[in-house]
């Protein structure tokens, strides 16, 4: 007994091959970034070479200056998560809403020219006694190496304001660039 399938047969096969592998790839999360994740929400933070005098657009940006030394973001809760002021530049400060911050896992990488570097300190304190800066919530440090860039999760008290509003004070580099913030509901 001979098998064979027709061309039909086997055309039919491979279109429903392809299209599966499309739509596992389409739906699969970036490195760094656990399966049966689902992204939620998404903004940048932007190095700028200068004071940002734009408007703020859709709420996914939010700008720095290149070589910033403590510039303020305010971290509040509302009804969703958004970037509600994107200029964190000069005098300025800016401000995200999160919500429900046990509910999502916060992820980011560093892009851009190797060597540049982002450290935001979360509510900051001086010690009196000593004048050391403390940041009582944790720090975000990141620097960006010559390799392939990869998700890591971010500190959730950084971005829990569901009792109190947040200060986080930036500090960058002159060769930061962008930094890529993934909010992702747990599976």
């Amino acid at each position: 007994m001979k098998f064979s399938l027709s061309r039909d047969v086997i055309l039919v096969l491979l279109l429903v091959i392809c299209s599966s592998l499309i739509a596992v790839s389409a739906t699969a999360n970036p490195p760094g970034v656990p399966a049966g994740s689902k992204l939620a929400y998404k903004f940048n933070m932007i190095g700028r070479p200068g004071i940002y005098s734009g408007n703020c657009g859709g709420g996914d940006r939010l700008f720095v200056l290149r070589d910033a030394r403590g510039a303020h973001i305010l971290v509040t809760n509302g009804p969703s998560w958004n970037v509600t002021d994107c200029n964190a530049t000069g005098d300025h400060w800016g401000a995200i809403t999160t919500n429900e911050v046990n509910r999502y896992n916060v992820y980011m990488r560093i892009l851009g020219k190797p060597g540049g570097h982002l450290r935001i300190c979360g509510d900051t304190y001086t010690d009196y006694l000593s004048g050391e800066t403390l940041c009582l919530l944790g720090t975000i440090d990141l620097t960006r190496g010559s390799g392939q860039s990869k998700f890591q999760v971010a500190p959730s008290a950084m971005f829990d304001a569901s009792l109190e509003d947040i200060i986080w004070t930036v500090d960058t580099n002159s060769d930061f660039r962008i930094v890529q913030f993934r909010i992702y509901a747990m599976p």
